[in-house]
């Protein structure tokens, strides 16, 4: 199969996006502070502004944990994409993973501060990514099982 074939370019498509993710996660949480700080302090305000109401009944919610969560939800998503659908825990998994060596690695650059914290918040992202994956193919598996069962009523006699 050529890698013009229709099968091939989803696959394409997939690849790209999770580059796109762990390239965006990178910037995110490795460029140093004094790069990154506009866009993430525009972010926090806006959260801030946004979801007080709503942060205020979340247990340990904050706009930082939010912006970790939501920072790792294209990931999870596009590992999950990436992966089979029987994987899924591995998606998880593997940006877990991730954000640990991110974490690990923030330690050596100047004005990065690591949390463990992050961690999790990030791979609840992560998991809210695989999750929205899973739910879709798991309706359009069962859409695709319902069309079937009716073609092959249908057909018969």
């Amino acid at each position: 199969m050529s890698n013009d074939s229709p099968a091939a370019r989803p696959r394409s498509a997939r690849t790209i996006a999770a580059a796109l993710a762990v390239t965006a996660v990178g910037i995110l949480t490795l460029a140093p502070r004094s790069l990154v700080a506009p866009a993430r302090g525009a972010f926090l305000t806006a959260v801030d502004a946004a979801s007080a109401p709503l942060l205020a009944w979340l247990p340990f919610g904050d706009a930082e944990r939010v912006l970790n969560t939501v920072m790792f939800v294209p990931l999870g998503a596009t590992v999950a994409l990436l992966l089979g659908r029987r994987w899924w825990p591995l998606a998880i998994l593997t940006c877990s993973a991730v954000s640990a060596c991110v974490e690990h690695v923030q330690g050596s650059i100047p004005g990065r501060v690591p949390d463990p914290a992050d961690v999790l918040w990030n791979t609840v992202g992560a998991a809210i990514g695989v999750a929205v994956v899973t739910v879709v193919r798991l309706i359009g598996g069962a859409v695709r099982s319902l069309r079937r069962a009716d073609r092959m009523r249908r057909s018969r006699p």
